[in-house]
């Protein structure tokens, strides 16, 4: 059978997923993985079977390696992509693709002329209820989508406890590029028109990290619009690391999708919480749910000579539409998603 060889840059939050779905997959092999703190590095190699390296020089240069994937903090993606086409790597980028429109463009330019594939890693896509949607909106039964809204929040322990990066970032490139992604999806990938956004910048930046509190924005689409909210000031006190609902009013009929619960609740002496259960677990030693499945998804893909469901085009359309609205925030007006 034949094994795709890869490699993971960056052993971070969400990096270990990538290592362990490579290792678990049946028809890849994970080689080396990449770290700016080597000893994290290491200790994840170490667990998969893996090769910890010092640089990123050391994957580039492995011709072995086939694809890899980026899983450094949000804002630390371009030089990385662009450096792995240059040697002729397929990628996996977390999400978002990128924090900058002409740098996503620049990816996009570099993956074509390279002839590589580009997946942005959008997991909720494998999302059940989700992909579930959207089977039965492709089947007609909603109709012509008319008016959307989606809301993607975290906790405080987020930026103060799980990330120590906030401060370059926020919850508009942490959070927003999974609900403006999933509701282009949904509505048939339509182009975004024009964006209205309001925000607050308080409450985290007196805490130590200078970026958005709360964001709510309204998109035009070309034949519908969709409200996006998000915000990284929930209380430590919330009884999971996300509130997420969407909705979306169609010409016959109307959809509510609330993945806040994931049908387990447990309470405790000192806590009460809803924990994740249908992204990932660990069915009888093999990792499943919709974190790695989109994993498994690239690796069949470039192995079957295959396109893969999400593209960098997809990432590129979602950075610029959350571009579009920082730009609304700053400039206290509409933005033209045609002038980002």
């Amino acid at each position: 059978m034949k094994s795709l060889k890869t490699a993971v840059v960056g052993c971070g939050l969400f990096g270990e997923n990538h290592v362990k779905a490579y290792a678990q997959h049946p028809r890849a092999e994970c080689v080396a993985v990449f770290d700016l703190n080597h000893n994290r590095a290491k200790e994840v190699a170490k667990k998969y079977g893996a090769k910890a390296v010092r640089s990123l020089d050391a994957i580039a240069g492995d011709k072995s390696i086939k694809a890899v994937s980026i899983a450094t903090p949000d804002f630390a993606h371009t030089d990385t992509a662009l450096a792995l086409l240059a040697a002729g790597k397929h990628l996996l980028i977390e999400k978002p693709i990128t924090t900058s429109t002409a740098e996503a463009r620049r990816i996009v330019a570099a993956a074509k002329k390279a002839r590589r594939t580009v997946m942005v890693d959008f997991h909720n896509h494998w999302n059940p209820p989700f992909l579930a949607l959207k089977q039965r909106i492709e089947a007609g039964e909603l109709g012509k989508p008319v008016m959307g809204y989606a809301r993607l929040s975290n906790p405080l322990s987020i930026p103060f406890g799980m990330l120590t990066w906030a401060g370059k970032s926020g919850p508009h490139w942490f959070l927003l590029p999974h609900i403006v992604d999933l509701m282009r999806w949904l509505i048939g990938r339509q182009k975004a028109l024009r964006v209205t956004a309001h925000a607050r910048r308080e409450i985290l930046k007196r805490k130590g990290a200078d970026t958005y509190d709360a964001i709510q924005a309204t998109v035009a689409f070309e034949d519908c619009f969709v409200t996006f909210e998000t915000c990284w000031i929930l209380p430590k006190s919330w009884p999971t690391l996300i509130d997420f609902q969407m909705s979306l009013v169609g010409s016959k009929s109307t959809a509510q999708i609330n993945c806040t619960e994931q049908g387990l609740r447990l309470a405790g002496p000192q806590r009460f919480e809803t924990p994740f259960t249908v992204g990932l677990l660990n069915a009888f030693g093999v990792p499943q749910g919709f974190v790695v499945m989109p994993i498994y998804h690239f690796v069949d893909c470039l192995l079957d000579g295959r396109q893969p469901v999400v593209t960098a085009d997809d990432g590129l359309a979602a950075t610029q539409i959350i571009e579009a609205m920082v730009r609304s925030i700053e400039e206290r007006r509409a933005v033209e998603t045609a002038e980002v």
